[in-house]
């Protein structure tokens, strides 16, 4: 009988529990918190007793009706009464729907026990309820539509520059001519940057009195400086976006594409090479199908990365004229503006199940393609 190993399950077991605490937990948190409402609820009773049923849930610091009310006698500690009145009342539940009921005067802010018509509901149980109130809000938010559209446009005008940056720069590298390595180090720089940094880098190059019109007033192109970072040059301030993603994240795409070359084989391109293939034939029937797998990998990753594209933005448009997804994430949370986690929450889930969908299509497209070639 064959002995099962317990290595393999050892060595497992600490990528489990990193996967449930620093994934897991905080994923089930944030859908609860996008998902659930808390609240303070107070049930209307039948009669003027605690015990009675209840006959509807009103919400606190709700504006009700007194219709009626009564006077009963309540024992201290110390063998004395006091009265305690309690109230029927009429307002509207959580649906908005009238209810009547009684109430005692510890659960309603009421200025005359005796004589006032109106109360303030002000006291009752802590609930939870499953809701999609927040996501209706993240929807109906009329910066959502932008946020959503703006990311989208990022993706579509930053991921095909960086590959095919990417794809020369590996290229170059991988064709060992002298110097190669001064052209590694030079493309490795923006990993040591962050991305405010990279934001601000840029944002000093396009801002009135910036690099570039500064060149281009010594050299006479303009007469005076342009404008590019404003609100009525958005085209100019996506451009500025875009450079500075291009420039910051393309040598991230580039160390897996140089990767995956290494395991190309250089015999096949010889071979491709002697058969009278030319540089484009040989990249588009060899060097590329071979990468794929390389390619897949850095598609997935910087298109889940450009959806989180956050602190570019804010230092070169301030986050107010063009907005992004996860700006809107960080202004929903920000108690110095809405200082509402659970839209922020809706937020964060809606860029999850963008970057989900999106992975999981590129993985399905790319599998389809390698059964055809099988079936073939």
């Amino acid at each position: 009988m064959k002995k099962i190993g317990l290595t393999p399950y050892l060595l497992l077991l600490p990528s489990l529990i990193y996967l449930l605490l620093f994934f897991a937990y905080p994923m089930v948190q944030s859908l609860q918190l996008a998902l659930r409402r808390e609240g303070q609820y107070l049930h209307l009773r039948a009669e003027a007793k605690e015990e009675a049923a209840p006959t509807g849930t009103v919400a606190m610091q709700t504006d009700v009706t007194v219709l009626d009310r009564v006077r009963g006698e309540e024992l201290l500690p110390n063998g004395r009464t006091r009265p305690v009145y309690w109230f029927l009342v009429e307002g509207p539940d959580t649906s908005g729907v009238p209810v009547q009921g009684w109430v005692s005067q510890r659960d309603v802010f009421i200025e005359s026990r005796t004589e006032s018509t109106t109360a303030r509901v002000v006291n009752g149980e802590a609930t939870q309820e499953w809701t999609l109130d927040y996501v209706r809000r993240m929807v109906t938010d009329f910066r959502f539509g932008n946020a959503l559209a703006t990311s989208v446009l990022l993706i579509v005008l930053i991921l095909p520059l960086q590959f095919i940056l990417a794809i020369v720069m590996a290229l170059v590298l991988q064709s060992q001519i002298r110097g190669s390595t001064v052209f590694l180090y030079i493309y490795a720089i923006p990993l040591g940057i962050s991305d405010l940094a990279s934001g601000i880098l840029w944002y000093s190059i396009f801002t009135q009195r910036g690099f570039l019109n500064s060149f281009l007033v010594s050299t006479g192109l303009l007469d005076q400086p342009f404008i590019f970072i404003q609100a009525g040059n958005q085209g100019w301030m996506i451009a500025a976006i875009v450079l500075a993603e291009v420039w910051r994240a393309t040598s991230i795409v580039m160390v897996i594409v140089v990767s995956g070359l290494q395991a190309v084989s250089r015999d096949v391109i010889e071979a491709g090479e002697v058969f009278g293939a030319n540089l484009w034939q040989r990249l588009r029937y060899i060097i590329l199908p071979m990468l794929k797998p390389s390619l897949q990998v850095a598609l997935i990753l910087r298109t889940i990365l450009a959806f989180q594209v956050f602190a570019v933005v804010v230092a070169i448009t301030g986050g107010n004229v063009i907005t992004v997804l996860a700006n809107e994430t960080y202004r929903w949370y920000d108690p110095a503006r809405f200082n509402n986690p659970n839209v922020a929450a809706v937020y964060a889930g809606f860029i999850m199940l963008l970057s989900l969908g999106i992975s999981f299509f590129y993985l399905r497209a790319v599998r389809s393609q390698e059964e055809a070639t099988r079936a073939t």
